[in-house]
């Protein structure tokens, strides 16, 4: 049984542990947890705010191939690899003279050549020349060869090859002579200005 003293000490204790109780609570509820929610968002924010300047981070060392890219780029616009001139006549008649002289020093005779209509494929403009020559296979070949591989950068786009009749002379060997019709094509840059 408990005593009246001891009943006392009891009910102080739980008043007193109540009491406190009381106390804490609130502060526990409308302190302690706000500022706890408060901090954990701001580690939130930070923990987002790292990964973003990790991504940024990346981007910019990047910055040295993206410089390096953009000046080849720049050189490749600046150098051989497309047709240029200040307008397409001028444009196409330097293609034409151009097949002309490529055509001859590779040893095949250019008997025409003529403009074809410039023509815009995937947003790249393209002028066009016709050339008909003539020679020996290997001469025509080389031709081909010279005309595909130099720069400014030049397509055949289309070719019609035909054999010509040669002289029998008895006791003479002659090479075969072919007449090669070849349409070709380059990108353009008109007066300075990417195709």
């Amino acid at each position: 049984m408990m005593t009246p003293a001891r009943n006392v000490a009891f009910r102080r204790r739980a008043i007193f542990l109540l009491v406190n109780a009381a106390i804490v609570l609130p502060v526990v509820v409308f302190i302690v947890l706000p500022l706890h929610a408060v901090f954990s968002d701001r580690d939130d924010q930070i923990a987002d705010r790292q990964a973003v300047l990790a991504r940024l981070t990346a981007v910019a060392s990047q910055e040295a191939m993206v410089q390096s890219i953009a000046s080849d780029t720049t050189a490749q616009m600046r150098g051989d690899e497309f047709l240029s001139g200040p307008n397409d006549n001028v444009i196409s008649a330097d293609l034409q003279t151009r097949l002309k002289a490529v055509s001859e020093a590779a040893g095949a005779r250019a008997r025409a050549v003529q403009a074809l209509p410039a023509k815009t494929i995937e947003q790249i403009r393209y002028s066009a020349s016709r050339i008909e020559l003539f020679g020996t296979i290997q001469s025509v070949q080389r031709a081909v060869y010279a005309i595909e591989t130099a720069k400014p950068y030049l397509f055949v786009t289309g070719a019609i090859i035909k054999t010509l009749p040669t002289a029998n002379r008895p006791g003479v060997t002659e090479e075969p002579t072919i007449q090669a019709q070849l349409d070709v094509a380059g990108a353009i840059q008109v007066g300075g200005k990417s195709p």
